[in-house]
């Protein structure tokens, strides 16, 4: 009789439990003879997806589905697709995209959390946020229905496929200024894997390319700044209205000056645009009053003045008419380090002639590389550093040159050092801005020292001349040149 009485509370327990199981998520499916059918078969016995089995027989995913590959498929139901465009519908290639917009890579089961959440990648390349209770912006209907090749949900709404921001710039160029200057940011380079060879030279064993091929066009910004096609990112783009714009662009000219006028535009327009895209999706509640460019640029929002949000698949625009730069943030202090030439001076020298050494600088307490060259033996032997895409503005100009060289190693080894006289020639070796100084450098002298200050007049690049007084030895640490407003 007790054994009776057990059983028939195991029952109760049991069928209370499984009540509970139902009403904790109605959405949940579980695992049953549908462990026997693929995805495809799995949507085929659904009367609710009759539409969406359609469409994935008119783009071909129905043998995709059917495939022995996992994959999640959010089905949206055949109410949430009642208004699909026929724009989509009549289009191969949109509908293709808008089909594989709901079909993930791999197998994935709804959260079990509220709190949790994972970023799933469609077969389209498109990132969507899985949680509990949505993908994206759509609501799951049911969930977790197995299948013997993935996971089958259900939507109450379609996913629309979204450009990414690049493509939207690309496609948005009318009308403003600011998405047409960032368009037009393009330049050729080679790459060999495109280009065709025609023979290898016998000279040197390198390919030789026919002419014309390898070519491709990049953009400025998307080699630079932000590569803003990538799906599995996500960014803020602020897009000025035109007059707002082209103000913030004169602002700059006076720091690009060119040959041309075309080419100022062009770069003082790069140099505005580039602190105008954030990394992160920031809703407008969560945009700070001053945020920080991947330049380390302070950009000052005038949330008031948004006029327009626009989401793309790989972020946000926000179209507005006021942001506050301050133009000589944009303009950091520019340092090459003493190891760092291009050139020297074309002339024979022993290895041993040019070094870079590791020292401890007193100073800072840190240790650097500097470099030294003893024993050249030419007239003016010089050394050639390159710095690319400078402003033109002025600049305070320093050095720090270490002058611990010896030539004994004995006890009174101070007392034998070489001498190193040197100038720092801007522009040109012919230039005189910087003069030889009278004596040799002070011994063990760590600390910076002001050369004076030069004027870059036109933005590009601008060379720099090491260059010995005589045949004595030289020495740098590194070279710094500070804006000087």
């Amino acid at each position: 009789m007790r054994s009776k009485n057990i059983y028939v509370l195991f029952l109760i327990v049991w069928s209370l439990g499984m009540v509970a199981c139902k009403n904790w998520d109605d959405r949940l499916v579980s695992p049953s003879e549908s462990l026997g059918k693929n995805l495809f078969e799995q949507i085929s016995t659904q009367g609710n997806l009759s539409t969406f089995k359609d469409l994935l027989i008119k783009t071909g995913y129905d043998k995709v589905l059917g495939s022995s590959i996992n994959y999640t498929v959010f089905a949206p139901s055949n109410d949430a697709l009642n208004g699909l465009s026929t724009t989509i519908l009549n289009d191969t290639a949109q509908l293709k995209a808008f089909v594989g917009n709901h079909i993930a890579l791999m197998s994935h089961n709804v959260p079990v959390s509220d709190a949790a959440s994972e970023s799933l990648q469609m077969v389209n390349g498109k990132y969507y946020t899985l949680s509990k209770t949505n993908l994206g912006s759509a609501t799951i209907a049911s969930a977790n229905a197995f299948a013997s090749n993935g996971v089958l949900h259900t939507l109450s709404q379609p996913i629309a496929v979204l450009p990414s921001l690049w493509k939207y710039i690309s496609a948005n160029q009318t009308g403003s200024a600011q998405n047409t200057a960032i368009a037009n940011l393009t330049f050729q380079v080679f790459n060999a894997s495109k280009a065709t060879i025609d023979s290898i030279s016998a000279t040197t064993g390198q390919p030789i390319y026919r002419p014309g091929t390898g070519f491709e066009t990049v953009n400025a910004f998307t080699q630079n700044v932000y590569d803003l096609n990538l799906e599995s990112k996500q960014y803020t783009y602020f897009q000025l209205r035109d007059a707002s714009f082209l103000a913030e662009v004169e602002k700059l000219k006076p720091y690009f000056k060119t040959s041309t006028t075309d080419s100022t535009y062009r770069q003082s327009a790069f140099a505005t645009i580039k602190d105008l895209v954030f990394e992160g999706n920031y809703t407008i509640d969560q945009i700070p009053s001053v945020l920080k460019s991947k330049f380390g640029v302070n950009v000052t929002i005038d949330k008031s003045s948004i006029s327009q949000t626009v989401k793309v698949s790989n972020g946000v625009v926000y179209v507005l008419d006021k942001i506050t730069v301050i133009p000589t943030e944009k303009f950091p202090t520019l340092v090459v380090e003493g190891e760092n030439f291009v050139e020297r001076m074309p002339v024979s020298i022993g290895s041993a002639v040019i070094a870079v050494r590791n020292r401890l600088n007193p100073v800072t307490n840190l240790t650097s590389n500097s470099v030294s060259v003893i024993g050249h033996g030419n007239a003016g032997f010089w050394l050639r550093y390159q710095l690319n895409d400078v402003p033109s503005i002025k600049y305070k100009v320093y050095w720090v040159v270490i002058n611990d060289l010896y030539n004994t190693n004995t006890a009174v080894a101070e007392a034998a050092t070489f001498n190193i006289n040197q100038k720092l020639a801007m522009a040109s070796l012919s230039s005189t801005t910087f003069a030889y100084p009278t004596a040799a450098l002070p011994v063990k002298n760590y600390t910076e020292q002001l050369l004076g200050e030069y004027t870059v007049n036109s933005f590009g690049n601008l060379n720099m001349y090491l260059v010995a007084n005589g045949t004595n030895a030289m020495s740098l640490d590194y070279i710094k040149l500070v804006p000087s407003f």
